[in-house]
């Protein structure tokens, strides 16, 4: 019963990520200031990101509280899983660089260290969640490697 709730709620989200960008991307594309459209997409990807942010930890928080109330130790698991995550975020931010670079200025569109600070510290965080999913998957796999060849 519950997986169907959470099943649906994702699919709702997706919808609704998926057609709000629909939209932005439209309006971005029909703005009449020349930098409108690249301001609205830079805008866009701030807004979907936190909204993946918040998604992350609402989803996690729900499933931790289930878990805490079922089977309390698991939700260490949960727990553990929440701090990687911001650990991972705060690597990240700190660094981040805040080099304002003149062609980030050729276009025309007002460019603060904060803007720039935001955009390399969400590309270092992906990169440090990658990383850290392929590690995991290796040590999954390289466990069960050495659990059937022993």
């Amino acid at each position: 019963m519950q997986s169907n709730i959470i099943r649906t709620a994702l699919i709702v989200l997706r919808i609704l990520i998926i057609a709000l960008g629909c939209l932005w991307v439209m309006s971005a594309i029909n703005a009449d200031d020349p930098n409108g459209a690249v301001e609205s997409l830079v805008s866009l990807n701030l807004y979907t990101g936190a909204v993946c942010v918040i998604a992350i930890l609402g989803f996690g928080l729900f499933h931790f509280g289930q878990k805490l109330a079922t089977q309390p130790k698991k939700a260490m698991g949960a727990l553990i899983g929440f701090a990687v995550f911001i650990v991972a975020g705060v690597i990240a931010w700190s660094m981040a660089d805040t080099t304002v670079t003149s062609a980030m200025l050729a276009g025309g569109a007002t460019v603060t260290e904060q803007d720039v600070k935001i955009a390399d510290a969400s590309i270092q965080f992906i990169y440090i969640l990658g990383l850290m999913a392929i590690g995991s998957i290796l040590v999954v796999e390289g466990k069960s490697l050495l659990k059937n060849w022993l």
